[in-house]
């Protein structure tokens, strides 16, 4: 494996159908840069067998791109990284992880419903040859969003990092009783827009690289879902 240690990338660009393997990158930044910039799945780049330690991605993006065999160790993101439309076959993130948005669109507000039907049968296909995904059971998350992946082929903490189903144990906002709502603004207001949507299922997780007051309150949050049995057993 290739090791880059202390690079700064500045405003490097991938334009897809790129393959990157083999590769361990320490300490480094990643400033301005964009990889798989593509808008169709025929032109994902891929990343394979590649491992990020303490590096960092500064007003960086990924477009949608195939990841397989990555770890990513304690990886800063200023002030948030959106992964657009991208898939993930293992996965691991360890340490402290940054703010992740994976967003299932391949651009923001997406309503080309032919290219959308390209994705999902792209989706479909390569998560039916995935053991699994991702693992985050090892993270402290400073906040992560999560769409396009199939949850069930995430590997997680269920004591801080739980799914919630709108057809399984989860009975809805409104059973959530007023002290829970009282005690835990935060969380109430992500189900009562997880109520609102189409989604079935939501994965919940606690930030725990957040400051304190918001870390605890979500941890609080996850923990009364357990015992009131609305949340999903296993990992």
């Amino acid at each position: 494996m290739n090791k880059t240690e202390g690079a700064t990338f500045l405003m490097a660009y991938d334009k897809g159908s790129s393959h990157f393997s083999d590769l361990h990158f320490h300490d480094c930044t990643f400033d301005n840069c964009a990889l798989s910039m593509v808008k169709t799945p025929q032109r994902m780049s891929r990343v394979q067998n590649v491992r990020l330690s303490k590096c960092r991605a500064v007003n960086s993006m990924i477009q949608p791109c195939m990841f397989e065999d990555v770890l990513i160790e304690d990886l800063s993101t200023n002030p948030i990284l959106l992964v657009w439309a991208s898939f993930f076959r293992r996965v691991k993130l360890v340490g402290k992880i940054g703010k992740l948005n994976l967003n299932l669109t391949p651009t923001a507000f997406c309503k080309d419903e032919r290219l959308l039907d390209q994705f999902a049968s792209a989706r479909a296909a390569f998560y039916a040859e995935t053991d699994w995904a991702l693992d985050i059971s090892e993270a402290k998350l400073l906040g992560l969003r999560c769409e396009g992946v199939p949850l069930h082929l995430i590997r997680r903490n269920p004591q801080t990092q739980v799914i919630v189903d709108k057809q399984g144990r989860y009975p809805g906002y409104e059973a959530l009783g007023a002290d829970f709502i009282q005690a835990f603004p935060g969380i109430a207001s992500v189900l009562q827009s997880f109520d609102e949507s189409p989604d079935q299922s939501k994965l919940l997780t606690a930030s725990l690289a957040a400051p304190k007051a918001r870390r605890e309150e979500e941890k609080g949050a996850i923990a009364e879902l357990r015992t009131l049995g609305f949340a999903e057993e296993g990992s």
